[in-house]
């Protein structure tokens, strides 16, 4: 997978194990996090939004919740053709 890039990865890091954003050379954003496996979560999660074949639910810590806004704030006023968020 070619164009890979870290945009944001949590603030509590110990170096290994790191919930992170990367973005792909197409834009798209691929999350790693903790994958939620608890069958009451994923119930909830699918109540809201169903979970479609071959998708996983992530768990991203809140603390990183302005990590991640600022990073993709910042990619959207440096790529002028990119949905205002």
């Amino acid at each position: 997978m070619a164009g890979l890039r870290l945009v944001a990865i949590d603030p509590d890091t110990d170096g290994a194990h790191c919930p992170a954003l990367i973005m792909e050379g197409t834009g798209d954003l691929l999350f790693q996090g903790t994958h939620v496996t608890s069958e009451a979560e994923l119930s909830a999660v699918d109540g809201l939004s169903p979970i479609g074949p071959g998708e996983v639910v992530i768990r991203i810590p809140a603390r990183m919740r302005n990590v991640l806004l600022r990073a993709l704030m910042e990619e959207v006023h440096a790529d002028p053709g990119t949905e205002r968020l």
